[in-house]
Formats: C-alpha cells, structure tokens, sequence
C-alpha cells in the first residue's frame, strides 16, 4: 500500500473537522485484547486476562455508527491475536477513508505478517521504543525486543512505504534519551513521536519528570529535538505537543479532558470506554457522554491520543500538514 493519497488526506481532514463539528470522536482506539506478551513498567496489563474472542465483525460494526478519522488496532498487543489481518480486513471494507493503525511492541511482527496486515488494509504501524538501546528490553520485560526492531525495523523500511513510527513515552529515567531516539529513528529509516508518561494505570508517580532541575533540563531537551526536527529528522511530534508535555509534568495536570467524545476506546468485549486508563463500559456514545464525559474531571493525563484529538481544527491542520512534509 503506497504512502496516503492527496485526495484521502484531503477527506481524513475534512472528517476530522466534521467529528470536531458534531462531536464524534477523531481517533478510535480499539483494544482488541487486554493480553499482552511484554509486562512494561508504565502499563497495568502484562498478565493473562480472561476476556471473549469476539469476531472481527463486532469491532467493525462500530466504524459506521462513529465514522472516526483514526483507528487504532491496539491492545494490550493486538498481535496476540493471530486473526488480526481479518479485524483489519473487516474494519476496512467499512471505511476506505479512514487511517488504520497498529500499535504494537513488534515482537510478533515479520517480513510476512506485516506484508499480510498490508494487504489487509492497515496504513500505518506505531512500535513502541522507549530507549535507543537494550535497556528497552528490560523496561518492558520483553527479552530480545530491541534487537528484533533493531533487524527488522529496517527490513520493512526498505518496502518505502512511510509507515512505521517508533513511538517512545517519555519519562523520569529516559527524557535525556530522546535525541538518541530520534537518531535511532533516522538510522532505521522511520519516523518518530513522542507522547507523555502518567502514572493513572500504575500509580508509578516515580516516572513522572516531577524535580525543578529535570523539568530545566527537560525543556532543553525539547529545544534540541525542534532543532533536530528542522534539520530534517523525521520527529512528528509537534512543537505545541512538546510545550504542553513540559506544562503538564510542569503542573501535573492537563485540565478539560474531551475522553468519550474526541475520542474513545471499543474494548475487548466490544463496548465502548471513555479512554486507556478508565475502564467503564457503555453500549453507545450518547450513553458514555451522558454517564461520563460530562462529569468528567479527570486531568492526570497528557496521552498521545488527547494531544492529538484536543487540539484545534486549525491547529490540527497545521500540525498535520507538518508532519506529512516530515514524512
């Protein structure tokens, strides 16, 4: 599958702004699994879960009912599941327009596998990297990650089909690896971003970039990947993100939270959740609103997915723009 038409960014936009309008979610998290394979030290999962197998068809049938102009496959690892290509597949045949996203800690992930979720229909892959070394492995509890990614990561860039980031949450013990991560990015021939660590799932406040004299050197950190980011390395993340990551460690909160309406996550047994870390359960979205979003007070989090779906359609635009120029 070639890189996003002019004509589908063209739509994806123009959706974009119509969710916002009418207050349906931009991104869709579907976590098609709470089981997973590594046992990271930001997450709660990592053991066994017993939850349904539902069929592709039921993560589908939400497509039309929220018309999002993202979804994401994830999980838990959503590759734990190996009918993963026909969730992809079904997804697919309901909505042409949309971006499709893995995420994933790619340890499942090969030359064949990839090439057959490809073909599937998925656009885009988001590998977690939390460090540009074997201190990765550890983190995760996930023996030989890193130099599975370190070997294939630069296999699969070579098919040139732009469509694999290395996605890194940033931290207490690994912001001053961010350059570093970057540098990996280039090395490998992908792209890079980077979202920000709370410690909701695992009360782990330890992570959290809490001293004055880290949050100083933090924001240098920031200035150096701007920098690097108009030297031409593929950084996605956006200035504005950047500065709200050190306003958010800065405060320790992120006020106005928009979980259950611009986004939202379809969970394992098929019902719809406000976001990753609360995990009520709701048949429909008007429902969600009505018994969560508008209570909704939550302000502990500064996730990839609110930084992305909280901005402004205009700045939406401008930092999309952006980053397909990056690209």
């Amino acid at each position: 599958m070639p890189p996003l038409s002019a004509g589908r960014k063209a739509k994806i936009a123009a959706r974009t702004a119509l969710n916002i309008l009418r207050g349906k979610p931009v991104t869709v998290s579907f976590e098609i699994t709470y089981n997973c394979n590594a046992d990271c030290e930001h997450c709660d999962l990592g053991h066994y879960i017993e939850e349904p197998r539902l069929e592709p068809h039921v993560f589908a049938d939400w497509i039309p009912k929220l018309k999002p102009a993202v979804a994401q496959l994830s999980g838990g690892e959503p590759t734990l599941r190996k009918d993963l290509p026909e969730i992809a597949r079904a997804m697919r045949a309901r909505d042409k327009t949309m971006i499709l996203v893995v995420t994933t800690n790619a340890q499942n992930i090969n030359e064949e596998r990839y090439l057959a979720l490809k073909e599937a229909g998925v656009d885009h892959f988001s590998m977690s990297l939390d460090y540009p070394d074997e201190r990765h492995n550890t983190f995760r509890h996930l023996n030989g990650n890193f130099e599975h990614m370190a070997d294939l990561v630069p296999r699969l860039a070579k098919y040139n089909n732009q469509d694999i980031i290395m996605a890194c949450v940033v931290q207490s013990d690994n912001f001053r690896d961010l350059p570093q991560i970057a540098e990996r990015a280039r090395e490998w021939g992908v792209a890079c971003n980077f979202s920000t660590y709370n410690s909701l799932r695992t009360g782990r406040e330890f992570y959290l970039i809490s001293k004055p004299e880290d949050q100083v050197e933090l924001e240098a950190i920031v200035d150096k990947l701007l920098t690097m980011q108009k030297e031409g390395y593929p950084i996605l993340t956006s200035e504005w993100t950047l500065r709200e990551m050190i306003k958010f460690f800065k405060e320790g909160k992120n006020s106005d939270c928009k979980a259950g309406k611009r986004f939202a996550i379809v969970n394992p047994w098929g019902k719809l959740t406000p976001c990753g870390m609360v995990r009520e359960q709701f048949d429909s979205q008007a429902e969600m609103i009505e018994k969560f979003t508008k209570d909704n007070k939550c302000e502990k989090c500064f996730t990839a997915i609110r930084a992305n779906c909280e901005k402004t359609p205009a700045r939406l635009l401008k930092d999309a723009l952006r980053a397909v120029r990056a690209r």
